[in-house]
């Protein structure tokens, strides 16, 4: 028994699949009004909330479609179309949850013919054969870092640090979410040891594993090291860092930076800009944005950053699917984000006092 679900058809757009961000776009984000700053951009809340009730519809039909003995079940994303797959759901994370029903991810276009000779009583047969192994015996995850240690005496056991996510989506690679993110942190942190600089604070570079599973890795790494287990806020090791930069959208340029709402850091930043504007690179916004491991760090008191970003082809095209490989990375902006990013980084380890924390 097959399982299909009712869809609409596909909807035309008229967009362009890439984009940059404009002008005016980035100067609505220069002048934002401060939001409550526990909570990322509206349209970030939307999008998890979109997520969440997707998740419990699909975790509803599946429950059914075991119920009445379906061995399958076919689905598809609205924007699934022109051979693109978006696979963002899955079971449970948990080694003593039992297995979900298996889901299969169409393209809008063979799904959609499905539901068409289904609809008209055609009778259709198909022939799957899927393969899937569960490895349980090692359930930990494992975060790579790396440093560049300090060289002033009295600063040196303080530290900034950079990363982004190593793990990906199934469907693809995962070059632009996110090889891409971890390719510029460590071209950052190797241009900076090609030039030979001492800095006066330890830099730290972080590659996070589990970031697609709830920010598994950073969450963990900021919870054992730097989180006071009574306050849950940053205890003596966590105080020591200065900043946490991440990278996590896939492969355009860095056009500026979120401010988390931390407002006293607008000034610093907008200076650091200066030598990149024209590299497009100057956007101070007081904007939060969520969904990755930065937050790991601003939720105990750590100044964490993301960077803004041209968005390219990251939602219409490559962002969890099939479309997510190297043939999609630009390399000309991965190349001016990791200059930009090797600045600030060493910015941060070299100024006389730590950036500020929100009050």
């Amino acid at each position: 028994m097959i399982l299909l679900y009712k869809n609409d058809k596909i909807q035309p757009s008229f967009k362009p699949d890439a984009t940059r961000y404009t002008d005016e776009e980035l100067e609505k984000m220069v002048s934002a009004a401060p939001t409550n700053q526990s909570q990322p951009d509206t349209a970030f809340r939307s999008m998890m909330q979109a997520f969440r009730r997707n998740n419990m519809l699909s975790t509803k039909t599946k429950d059914m479609a075991k119920k009445e003995g379906a061995l399958a079940l076919f689905s598809m994303n609205a924007r699934g179309k022109d051979g693109t797959l978006f696979v963002s759901s899955g079971g449970s994370y948990k080694a003593t949850d039992p297995e979900g029903l298996l889901d299969i991810m169409l393209t809008a276009e063979d799904y959609l013919s499905l539901c068409r000779l289904a609809k008209a009583g055609i009778p259709v047969k198909l022939e799957l054969d899927v393969k899937t192994q569960f490895y349980t015996e090692d359930l930990k995850g494992y975060n790579v870092l790396a440093e560049i240690k300090g060289t002033d005496p009295n600063l040196k056991e303080e530290v900034v640090m950079l990363g982004g996510h190593l793990d990906s989506w199934h469907s693809a690679t995962g070059a632009t979410d996110n090889a891409a993110g971890s390719a510029v942190m460590m071209e950052a942190v190797r241009i900076l040891k090609t030039l030979g600089v001492k800095p006066r604070r330890t830099i730290r570079i972080a590659l996070w594993s589990g970031e697609e599973q709830g920010l598994f890795g950073s969450r963990n790494y900021v919870k054992n090291h730097l989180t006071d287990a009574d306050t849950k806020k940053s205890n003596k090791e966590g105080d020591k860092v200065s900043a946490y930069f991440n990278v996590d959208n896939g492969t355009g340029k860095v056009r500026g930076i979120y401010l988390q709402g931390n407002e006293a850091c607008r000034p610093i930043f907008t200076k650091w800009f200066e030598p990149f504007h024209d590299l497009g690179a100057k956007t101070v916004t007081i904007r939060n944005t969520g969904g990755t491991d930065h937050l790991s760090f601003v939720g105990v008191g750590i100044p964490g950053f993301q960077f803004i970003q041209d968005e390219i082809e990251y939602n219409t095209r490559t962002h969890h699917t099939n479309m997510d490989s190297y043939d999609h990375l630009q390399p000309d902006d991965l190349k001016q984000a990791a200059t930009i990013i090797a600045s600030f980084v060493y910015n941060a380890a070299m100024r006389d006092e730590k950036l500020p924390r929100k009050k």
